[in-house]
């Protein structure tokens, strides 16, 4: 192979050294080089190179793909010759990377007519690479990558597809194009699969700005699935758990199109079991849906497929595409000199000595203040700086010591703006606001959606400087840097990241058509447990499922034991196992079991017996033992006396405080394992937000009942009942609780039903409704659907007319309505804007 022949030569790696040494050393601002910038130019022959570059352009491999970009971005960067930057532009459109070409005319770096300047024969090699790498979206013709045209191709000539790359190849971007274009060009009903809640709004607003460049109207777009599909097309973008309440309301509905993004996440334990059954039921209700499958860069992507039985012919895309530049960077102390410290970019086989850091002052004992330290000598306060926390309570720590590093500057009035709403709907004393104020913030996926939403935009945009952000990153949020900065990392309390979650990670180091590189800056690396290395693997993935088979005696303990709540609480992947293979059990489909679970059908079958409820309430809670469920029945059976009091009344009611920690209470001790001590502060906590209260009074409420008690008193702090009540509403009441409440409701309609009391079933409400979006009126439902967050919901609470609107009765309030002398932030009424343009 040539490509190999040519890399392998002693003269190409000798240039090549220096070629990542002058181009990585050109990124940091403030380093001592090792070897000045004339020095290793004057040891390149760029003809030489940019000729082996280009055959490198037209390889497959990664290692060839990566060299060619570097030449070519490194040359721009350079050299001053005319030819030779030509000649990278050339390369660059080989490797059908166009951000990285207006990137270069954008910095001056290449004439905007240099095809002009091109012989007349690479003119038309140029002209047939655009049409080759191009598609057309509603008469507009977009110019993409080869890797995004192989995926176009693929969707429309196969049923499945599962896409494999790099996390900066543009996956979503393809994805996202071809949803477009299937709802302009027919009536499709499409759901799109996030992994998490912080990844919906973001896919959602994604969404939202693309139909408004195309034009395309009359797209019903919805995160609720209490949502109707109406006539036409119809894009849903929900997680797994909202997709299973969405088939439970629509058992008829066909879904044309199932899109799974991060789809690696069916090895997430319990979540990753939810997900494969989804997939499941949603082919077992239409054959023919249409399911496209994106992972991160795996060796396996097929896995994803290969059990399912939809019909039509189903492809792999796999694809090494580089689309920009990461260098793995390693920052450890001189010896006997705490404040220089060595840079040395990380290859294969050796590393490359870049050259120092001088820190301006010791970073004393504290690992936390050597991070901010370094990553603040390093950056040279230039923006696009991302620093990795292993929890939200060490980003807020993080940010603090940033802040104490910088002094005030005046700030733009978006950041202005943000810490108003900060200081509004969280607290006065919140540290966000206090950092904003010198261009730094910090972010985890348990803050509110709009101030996250607004921290991404301004750090894209600039305005924010250095982001500290927690493990939601590898979730698949979107929110490329200039430089990530890493010191032993960990996601979870002692877990130490992963060589595959590293790499997630890392991913988002290279601004594409920002940057022409990206720094993963590794700091103390040999204290690390695992040492990241350049020789990048491809992920594997593991199905949750098949986890659960190879471990499969723990499964048939956890039956044989009678599946104990306390044991379900801290294994949810043996719970939802439970419900997936006795739901297979239920429809005749336990079938070629592995030899690991032997014995399953006669469990299940002597389960079985057992069972009062009928199936469709046990296969409406997947996520819930069986056992239990019967177990909560036999406690309203037992307890028929008070029918009447099993209902859970409306948040406004006078006995609500009182129903509900009763409420609570009973699925503790029957379907779950609530610790008791804490049922009351649950259930005012439940009311206040099913109330709509805002974020700010709940925590304020949480904090003066800490202040109030003589037993709690000062032995809380103010940052630790913010992060405490956040994590309360997300993981309690919207996850936990709304999981267990829906069962609760759903075995209580059957026994009311059995009762023959029709009188108490009507009045039995949507409590998992409310507790998922934390209000309880049709009208701010109704403001959730249109695609309005929950803090923009709560703001306009008191001023819209009626509390029974629809969906199309709120959009005509909202376009009629002129919000300006409200006095709204203008962070509210850009979130109204975006639904109603």
């Amino acid at each position: 192979m040539l490509s190999e022949k040519l890399y392998q030569l002693a003269s190409f790696q000798r240039q090549y050294k220096n070629v990542l040494a002058l181009s990585v050393s050109k990124s940091i601002p403030d380093l001592e080089w090792q070897n000045s910038e004339e020095v290793l130019k004057a040891q390149i022959d760029w003809n030489n190179l940019l000729g082996i570059a280009s055959v490198f352009s037209f390889s497959k491999e990664t290692q060839y793909l990566d060299a060619a970009l570097r030449i070519a971005q490194t040359c721009l960067i350079s050299s001053n010759n005319v030819a030779q930057s030509n000649a990278s532009a050339i390369i660059l459109e080989n490797l059908t990377n166009d951000p990285a070409i207006k990137l270069a005319i954008s910095r001056g770096l290449l004439s905007i007519d240099y095809k002009l300047q091109l012989p007349l024969l690479l003119q038309l090699q140029n002209i047939k690479t655009h049409v080759e790498n191009s598609i057309t979206i509603k008469d507009e013709i977009l110019q993409i990558n080869r890797f995004q045209k192989q995926v176009h191709l693929s969707v429309a000539n196969n049923s499945t597809v599962s896409i494999s790359a790099p996390t900066s190849a543009g996956k979503s971007f393809i994805l996202g194009q071809l949803v477009i274009d299937l709802l302009a060009n027919a009536n499709n009903l499409i759901v799109y699969i996030v992994p998490t809640r912080a990844l919906i709004s973001q896919v959602e607003n994604d969404f939202r700005e693309w139909f408004k460049h195309y034009k395309l109207e009359n797209v019903n777009v919805s995160t609720v699935p209490q949502a109707e599909a109406l006539e036409g097309s119809n894009l849903f973008i929900f997680t797994q758990e909202r997709l299973h309440w969405f088939l439970t309301n629509n058992p008829s509905l066909k879904i044309d199109i199932l899109v799974i993004d991060e789809s690696q996440k069916i090895g997430d334990g319990n979540r990753g079991i939810l997900l494969q059954q989804k997939i499941e039921d949603v082919i077992e209700k239409n054959e023919e849906v249409k399911i496209f499958f994106s992972s991160p860069f795996t060796i396996n992507p097929e896995i994803l497929y290969e059990d399912l039985r939809n019909s039509g012919s189903k492809e792999t895309i796999q694809t090494e595409f580089v689309s920009v530049n990461q260098n793995l960077l390693y920052i450890e102390q001189v010896p006997r000199s705490v404040q220089k410290y060595r840079t040395e970019l990380v290859l294969k086989d050796e590393t490359i000595d870049l050259g120092l850091i001088n820190l301006p002052d010791r970073p004393g004992a504290s690992d936390l203040r050597k991070l901010a330290f370094i990553s603040k000598a390093f950056a040279s306060d230039q923006g696009g700086n991302i620093i990795y926390a292993n929890g939200p309570a060490e980003a807020e720590d993080i940010s603090l010591i940033f802040y104490s590093l910088f002094q005030i500057t005046k700030q733009s009035d978006a950041v202005l703006e943000l810490i108003k709403l900060v200081k509004k709907t969280v607290h006065k004393d919140y540290s966000l606001a206090t950092v904003l104020e010198k261009g730094i913030a910090f972010h985890y996926g348990n803050m509110p959606v709009l101030i996250r939403q607004e921290i991404e935009r301004l750090f894209k945009n600039g305005d924010i400087k250095y982001l500290v952000c927690t493990s939601t990153l590898l979730e698949g949020v979107n929110l490329p840097s200039k430089s990530i900065f890493i010191r032993k990392p960990t996601r979870g309390k002692g877990k130490p990241l992963s060589e595959n979650d590293f790499w997630n990670l890392a991913g988002r180091a290279g601004r594409w058509g920002k940057e022409f590189s990206g720094n993963i800056v590794c700091i103390d690396p040999k204290k690390w447990v695992n040492k990241p290395k350049a020789d990048k693997k491809k992920q594997i993935i593991i199905r949750a499922l098949d986890t659960i088979c190879k471990n499969g005696d723990e499964l048939i303990k956890f039956l044989e034991d009678g599946t104990p709540r306390d044991q379900a609480e801290n294994r949810q992947d043996l719970e939802f196992a439970v419900g997936y293979y006795y739901i297979k059990f239920l429809n005749g489909e336990l079938n070629n079991l592995p030899h690991s679970l032997d014995g399953l059908n006669a469990i299940f079958t002597k389960i079985k017996s057992t069972i009062n409820l009928p199936d469709y309430v046990i296969k409406r809670n997947p996520g819930i033992s069986p056992l239990a469920q019967q177990n909560l029945l036999n406690y309203f059976q037992n307890n028929i006396y008070r029918i009447e009091s099993f209902i859970p009344v409306y948040p406004e009611d006078d006995n609500a405080y009182e129903e509900y920690t009763e409420l609570v209470d009973r699925i503790g001790q029957t379907i779950a394992n609530y610790p008791p001590q804490i049922n009351k502060p649950r259930a005012i906590l439940l009311l206040n937000w099913m109330k709509g209260r805002p974020l700010a009074f709940l925590i304020s409420s949480s904090f003066n009942s800490y202040e109030k008690s003589e037993k709690h008193k000062g032995k809380k702090k103010l940052k630790t009942v913010i992060r405490e009540t956040m994590d309360n509403v997300e993981q309690f009441v919207r996850f936990k609780f709304a999981k267990d409440s829906s069962c609760y409701i759903d075995v209580l309609r059957y026994f009311l039903e059995r009762e023959n009391r029709p009188d108490l079933v009507s009045k039995i409400p949507e409590l998992n409704l409310w507790l998922e979006f934390g209000v309880s009126q049709k009208t701010h439902i109704s403001l959730l659907a249109l695609g309005l967050t929950r803090n923009t919901v709560v703001e306009l609470s008191d001023y819209v007319p009626a509390s029974q609107m629809s969906k199309d009765e709120c959009k005509a309030w909202l376009i009629e309505t002129d919000f300006l002398p409200y006095g709204l932030s203008p962070i509210i009424l850009a979130d109204i804007e975006k639904v109603i343009v």
